[in-house]
């Protein structure tokens, strides 16, 4: 259950309320009169005979720990005791739950768990070793390296993780990038067309100019079904991945049709143009520095009407690509919180008009109000740290936002406090 969904949801939680006659509808952990409840329940859980008991265990003070800020000791030093366990499924349940609550604005200590996480990350299942993987990973401690280096060194074989994924373990890791991208290179070979690759290829696009020496290998990757998120780590490498230039600009112009990403035939050129084009475009800017590409594409785009997913793209060009903030105006006002959020920061970023821009990311930080925080609104608190004093009126929210007892996603924290800055506030210590 995600905060804020109210009663208690999945099978293994309600088998707990079952055993302990509690009627699930009665135990709302998105209410903080509740919570205390709710952590008795996980206590007496975690030391059930039942596995599927202990696993709703696991759920409980999942939701608590990820809803709410209070350090609660005694569920980590349980979900500790989980990991240790002899069911696998509840290893690796524990093993997630500890990996989602680490970030840099924790108000829980892990670090308890490291010894039960390093026995994890060597277990043969990888339900059980991806998570605890990644829960290093995020921690920063070195062993998440040899698990990650068993995966990439399976002849080419892509782990099937069911609660996770390589590319999730991966993305903090950046820092080791050297001593992993021999293996990584040798997967991309092997797995270059595989659809479980794409997590992998979007972890690289994270980790930007660092994955540069995977280029040669990305090139090959342009041919498969995975081609839209080759494109992506090509565009975040940034100069380092000339070779692939001419390519992208022919697939951003629609001159080539690369495969389709369900591993359909290429549609014939001139028929409809590529769903990745965008991708390409942006990708071949980042990599030559010249936009005239990406404004070529934009030029064809226009008439058929601007997507939402490449609007945050056409904000990257600015003031460059001013002759396009018509198409984006009628936006500002689309039923989609998403596109309109996103829309208001192209328009600005075009244009520099905040009267217009700016009452939409205001507007999409109400959940803030709630203890919840969706896309739209994370995207905001980003875009109103960009805007500055000039959207100042969302410091009280995002000021009240920092000293809530609930738990919001980890990139809120650094983005808000980036926004009071840029509003001219001084932090404290919560």
């Amino acid at each position: 259950m995600a905060l804020g969904t109210g009663a208690v949801h999945g099978f293994a939680a309600r088998k707990l309320l079952a055993a302990e006659g509690v009627d699930p509808d009665d135990l709302r952990l998105d209410e903080s009169a509740h919570v205390d409840r709710g952590v008795a329940l996980a206590l007496r859980g975690f030391d059930s005979a039942s596995s599927v008991v202990v696993e709703g265990a696991v759920c409980i003070a999942s939701d608590i720990l990820q809803g709410w800020r209070a350090p609660r000791p005694e569920l980590v030093a349980g979900l500790v005791r989980c990991v240790e366990s002899r069911q696998s499924h509840v290893r690796g349940d524990a093993a997630l739950a500890l990996a989602r609550l680490v970030s840099a604005d924790s108000t829980q200590d892990v670090t308890s768990a490291v010894r039960a996480l390093l026995a994890a990350a060597d277990d043969p299942y990888e339900r059980v070793a991806g998570p605890a993987a990644l829960a290093l990973a995020r921690l920063g401690h070195p062993g998440a390296l040899a698990p990650v280096q068993r995966w990439l060194e399976a002849g080419g074989r892509l782990p099937l993780f069911l609660a996770t994924s390589l590319g999730e373990v991966l993305r903090p890791m950046v820092g080791s990038a050297d001593v992993l991208l021999p293996g990584i290179r040798r997967l991309l070979v092997h797995s270059a067309g595989h659809e479980g690759l794409r997590p992998v290829l979007s972890a690289l696009a994270v980790w930007g100019p660092a994955a540069g020496a995977a280029v040669p290998e990305l090139l090959s990757t342009l041919a498969t079904r995975n081609v839209r998120w080759a494109c992506d780590v090509l565009g975040s490498i940034g100069a380092a991945a000339a070779p692939a230039a001419d390519v992208l600009a022919g697939f951003a112009l629609g001159v080539s049709q690369p495969p389709r990403h369900d591993g359909g035939t290429p549609l014939p050129i001139g028929i409809r143009r590529w769903h990745g084009a965008q991708n390409a475009a942006w990708a071949h800017w980042r990599i030559t520095g010249d936009p005239k590409v990406f404004l070529a594409f934009l030029e064809g785009e226009t008439p058929r009407g601007l997507g939402y997913a490449g609007l945050p793209r056409l904000a990257e060009l600015g003031p460059r690509a001013g002759r396009y903030a018509t198409a984006v105006r009628p936006l500002l006002e689309s039923p989609g919180p998403w596109t309109r959020v996103q829309a208001a920061h192209a328009w600005w970023r075009l244009t520099g008009d905040t009267d217009a821009a700016v009452p939409v990311p205001l507007a999409a930080l109400a959940p803030l109000n709630s203890g919840r925080a969706d896309e739209p609104c994370r995207a905001a608190v980003e875009y109103v740290a960009r805007v500055g004093a000039q959207a100042s009126a969302a410091k009280p929210l995002l000021e009240a936002t920092l000293t809530s007892d609930r738990r919001f996603p980890a990139d809120v924290y650094p983005a808000a406090r980036t926004a009071l800055l840029a509003f001219g506030a001084t932090l404290s210590p919560r």
